[in-house]
């Protein structure tokens, strides 16, 4: 896979994740490169919710069957920003992913 990895979300908004935030991703109990498209699934299908302490963070959250651990949902925690150097343009990014009951 080349990084780094660009999907849109349900909404049309491009989201990428770095090869660093899926290294920092995978530390998390039961994350593993196998798990890499389920985030991207996750990104793609699911809604997301604003987070509740921060305006400018948004949480994406999907149910999969057969997660490690007895997990059932993968989580995926992105920030929207804009380009510092384009302010017409985008910049949102995967902050990390992790599995949850």
């Amino acid at each position: 896979m080349t990084w780094p990895i660009e999907v849109a979300d349900r909404y049309g908004h491009t989201i990428y994740m770095t090869e660093e935030r899926w290294r920092h991703a995978k530390l998390h109990r039961g994350m593993s490169d196998d798990i890499l498209l389920k985030v991207l699934s996750t990104l793609r299908e699911s809604k997301r919710r604003r987070d509740k302490y921060q305006f400018d963070v948004f949480n994406y959250e999907k149910s999969f069957h057969g997660l490690p651990l007895g997990y059932h949902k993968v989580f995926v925690v992105v920030k929207f920003a804009l380009n510092q150097f384009d302010l017409t343009k985008e910049n949102n990014f995967v902050l990390s992913a992790y599995l949850r009951y």
